[in-house]
């Protein structure tokens, strides 16, 4: 699908956010154990989920009073095969996923002007999502 305005454009990159799997693995702690030595990573994983939310509020402050409809990702149901096991063995998951995320937002912000002001929300968007990945590729390793 081509995209056409910087809006939609926004809204495609808000609704990849909003439904990634580390939104997921945010909510749903209860499903997921910690396991030995998980308060250090679930309280990194925390600062990622933090740092994500920002962005997604970053970008439906922008969009909501321009347009009609701003649109929240939708998790992936394949999510939920991933219930009952650490958060250890979700590492690694994360970071594969959120290396797909980082590059979604690059190549959207190529199909932006420079001087365009959702150009610089994806920046900051972008920012965020790169030490979120550096995060937990350190937890990763």
């Amino acid at each position: 699908m081509a995209l056409s305005t910087d809006l939609e454009i926004l809204n495609r990159v808000q609704r990849d956010v909003s439904g990634c799997f580390l939104q997921y693995v945010g909510d749903c702690w209860p499903w997921t154990t910690i396991g030995a030595d998980g308060d250090k990573l679930k309280s990194i994983v925390d600062q990622c989920v933090a740092r994500q939310c920002e962005s997604i509020r970053l970008m439906t402050e922008y969009l909501a009073p321009r347009q009609t409809r701003v649109e929240a990702g939708a998790f992936s149901a394949d999510f939920t095969d991933l219930h009952y096991v650490s958060l250890k063995f979700l590492i690694k998951q994360l970071i594969s996923t959120q290396s797909r995320l980082v590059e979604v937002i690059d190549r959207m912000r190529t199909m932006l002007p420079s001087g365009d002001e959702v150009l610089e929300i994806l920046e900051v968007v972008g920012r965020n999502e790169r030490s979120n990945l550096a995060a937990l590729k350190a937890c990763g390793s």
